[in-house]
């Protein structure tokens, strides 16, 4: 199906530099005029905290197939971004790319928009990962 925007539901996963650890997420997105925003939910594997599960806000902008955001996590007295840079496919369904915070630390990532019964199971899958690692 194709879309002519971003808005919707999405789950993927970024991974770390060198063939390092994946971690999935899930993120809402809404798009105006080639701007978005959204929510992201993701397990807590790097912050030294009681939560589980990390919450984070973008915000971005397309041109075309051309996707760029930032990510902010906001935790506490915990705020940094890191900045993502990807292409998405024609069905605006599928978006592949990097993540950067600085010239020496970056990774892959990818996005794949959850269509009618993708995003519940997608959303069970994270919420299974997050309980496994409780």
């Amino acid at each position: 199906m194709r879309h002519s925007t971003l808005t919707g539901s999405w789950s993927g996963a970024y991974r770390y530099p060198n063939g390092g650890h994946e971690t999935v997420f899930n993120t809402q997105i809404e798009e105006a005029g080639g701007a978005f925003v959204g929510a992201t939910q993701e397990p807590n594997e790097f912050l030294d905290a009681a939560d589980t599960v990390l919450y984070g806000e973008i915000e971005g902008h397309r041109d075309g197939c051309s996707v760029s955001f930032t990510k902010f996590y906001n935790h506490g007295h915990v705020r940094h971004s890191i900045r993502y840079e990807g292409v998405a496919d024609p069905n605006l369904s599928r978006i592949e790319g990097r993540w950067i915070v600085s010239p020496e630390w970056s990774g892959t990532y990818f996005m794949a928009r959850d269509e009618d019964g993708d995003a519940v199971a997608a959303e069970e899958s994270a919420e299974a990962m997050i309980v496994e690692r409780r």
